[in-house]
């Protein structure tokens, strides 16, 4: 079953106004940064203080958020060189019946930690796998969408993310990526 693609817009919207704390993340963040691609989610990194994942928790709600049931059953483990990899495994009856009773705990950043589908389409909720909200944040570029100003990964920890390990499907955006780090550069 295809996933239905975000709408970026809406979903910031929402966000928004439900006063969410968060940086955009993942390819959504490379898109809104100028490189050519249609996301198949929309990646956050939201701030996981237990008021924030509250007012996550309720913007979760309004869109009508549930894990989606077609997403892989994993982990994040963390190689012996730091780096976090999502180890794919089979789900058991149990995962199963978790993912279609999933409700997030706002005192639990790891339970936001899924791939959800809404009604505005995909959201990947990612407390801390490019880095948490307090890490990303202070290098983070104000971008406006629709009147509303959101918070975008810097390019320079997009490629950090993307470059290692390398996806093919990440070898366009990183060559992407770089031209537009390197016009910043020029034009400063």
């Amino acid at each position: 079953m295809k996933r239905q693609p975000p709408d970026i817009a809406a979903l910031l919207g929402v966000l928004n106004e439900q006063g969410v704390r968060y940086v955009v993340t993942g390819s959504a963040a490379a898109m809104l940064h100028g490189v050519d691609l249609e996301p198949g989610d929309l990646d956050i990194t939201p701030a996981r203080d237990d008021h924030n994942l509250g007012c996550l928790a309720l913007a979760l709600e309004a869109i009508d958020a549930r894990q989606d049931p077609g997403a892989p059953f994993g982990e994040w483990e963390t190689g012996a060189d730091g780096e976090k990899r999502w180890v794919q495994r089979e789900g058991t009856p149990q995962d199963v019946a978790s993912r279609a009773s999933w409700k997030p705990d706002p005192f639990d950043p790891a339970s936001f930690d899924h791939l959800l589908e809404s009604r505005y389409g995909a959201i990947d909720i990612v407390p801390e796998v490019s880095g948490t909200f307090e890490d990303l944040v202070p290098s983070a570029v104000a971008i406006e969408i629709d009147g509303q100003r959101v918070w975008v990964e810097a390019i320079h920890d997009l490629l950090a993310t993307i470059t290692v390990p390398r996806r093919e499907k990440d070898r366009v955006r990183v060559q992407q990526l770089r031209a537009l780090q390197r016009a910043g550069a020029a034009s400063t």
